[in-house]
């Protein structure tokens, strides 16, 4: 742990210090009432536990597990301490295949144990205390009518959980919090509204039907892990593709190297700020990654040489947009992006390229990644050329914004650089 950042020491001592105390400060309240159950039953769900979080599924930053379901039926059947102690056991008995190799508790730092306990506790703790305050109870009488209370509990527990787990990410990676949280929180909230049915099933059969109960239950979440597990993977091999097509871009075209890349972050923020919902706005940041790879197809001395184009040749560059298009036309999961590669140099008064086409003929998508487009290519250097100052930039796009440029587009551009210069 001596080699971690100072902030991240100062995070994990805290986070270490604040469960300690919580548990100890919270042992005596009615909330943590002393159930009479069996040390074999804790044992049991600890090891029900380990066998969900070794068949997580990881996605970007956090990660899907039905081990969900399993805290919320503990809760329900022995209360948040009892809770407390099967998530010790089941992390401690767990195993991950990471990247092919194995990781249990063994061969992974201490700390790093310890704060997979923390970030599982201090969520379970403190959404079992709301459930509790709301006037839920920690039993199984009545248990379809306290749907809505554990409803209520599971979806604090994953907020907190993904809250926590996007502090240590925001001081890894620094950055802001709220970007990893906002990130991962519906994923977070869409684990937590399908496994609490299967958490209250797995409480109610436990303490109808014991052991043999928990086996009947078991198939049907098992099934909706492989669900989630086919979808995400669907999802990986979607960003795959992209990043596929944008290392051949970047292999041929040098000026396209980190050009698409910064193009995607001006498109993302307009989207943001007109806006654009999340699936609009990852559909705006794909198409900005890939809105030129139709220059795949073109010569490399058009394509890399130094000077101006002649008019033959820049008509030769002109046909990348359908290029582009007819690459992708035929891929999997990128049909939605394929109006925007294909229009991303039209104009908003029609005199684009290449059908000519009409404002009213085309998205707003489109004139989003057309600005960004141009911007990043105004603010870079090129072989003629110096790159404008920023002040240039929105003279020239003020200028054509209604010919060239969607107004409503420029409008939002402005309003970032406005928003920038005074959190400045």
């Amino acid at each position: 742990m001596k080699d971690l950042p100072l902030k991240l020491k100062a995070f994990l001592a805290i986070l270490y210090v604040f469960t300690l105390l919580t548990l100890i400060f919270l042992y005596d309240s009615k909330m943590f009432m002393h159930f009479q159950f069996s040390y074999i039953k804790i044992v049991f769900f600890g090891i029900l536990l380990a066998v969900a979080e070794s068949f997580r599924i990881s996605y970007k930053e956090m990660a899907i597990s039905t081990g969900l379901a399993v805290l919320i039926a503990s809760v329900i059947l022995f209360g948040p301490l009892a809770t407390s102690i099967i998530i010790v056991l089941g992390f401690t008995l767990r195993i991950r295949n990471i990247e092919g190799k194995y990781q249990h508790v063994l061969n992974i730092p201490i700390y790093q144990t310890l704060y997979n306990y923390c970030v599982q506790i201090i969520p379970v703790i403190y959404s079992g205390l709301a459930y509790y305050k709301l006037g839920g109870t920690f039993d199984t009488e009545n248990l379809w009518n306290k749907f809505f209370l554990i409803i209520i509990f599971s979806i604090i527990c994953l907020l907190i959980n993904t809250f926590l787990i996007s502090i240590l990410f925001s001081i890894l990676n620094n950055k802001n919090p709220l970007y990893f949280f906002m990130g991962n929180v519906k994923l977070s909230l869409l684990n937590s509204l399908v496994m609490t049915p299967f958490g209250i099933g797995l409480a109610y059969m436990f303490s109808e039907y014991k052991y043999g109960g928990v086996l009947l239950i078991i198939f049907p979440i098992v099934l909706v892990r492989y669900t989630f597990y086919l979808y995400l993977e669907s999802k990986n091999q979607y960003i795959q593709t992209v990043d596929t097509l944008m290392h051949a871009m970047e292999a041929r075209d040098k000026y396209t190297e980190g050009h698409s890349r910064r193009v995607s972050e001006i498109s993302t923020m307009i989207a943001k700020q007109l806006k654009y919902d999340d699936l609009k706005t990852e559909r705006i940041r794909i198409a900005s990654l890939l809105h030129d790879v139709g220059k795949i197809g073109i010569d490399d001395g058009i394509l890399n040489k130094p000077g101006r184009l002649t008019k033959e040749e820049y008509e030769t560059i002109k046909s990348h947009p359908e290029i582009g298009y007819n690459i992708l036309k035929d891929i999997k999961n990128l049909e939605d992006i394929l109006p925007i590669i294909r229009n991303h140099h039209e104009r908003y008064d029609g005199k684009g390229y290449p059908d000519g086409k009409m404002p009213d003929e085309l998205s707003l998508d489109v004139f989003i990644v057309q600005l960004a487009d141009t911007i990043d290519a105004m603010v870079t250097d090129r072989p003629y050329r110096k790159a404008l100052t920023e002040s240039e930039v929105i003279r020239e796009i003020t200028t054509y914004s209604g010919t060239q440029f969607h107004p409503k587009v420029v409008e939002a551009y402005l309003s970032i650089l406005e928003k920038r210069k005074k959190a400045v």
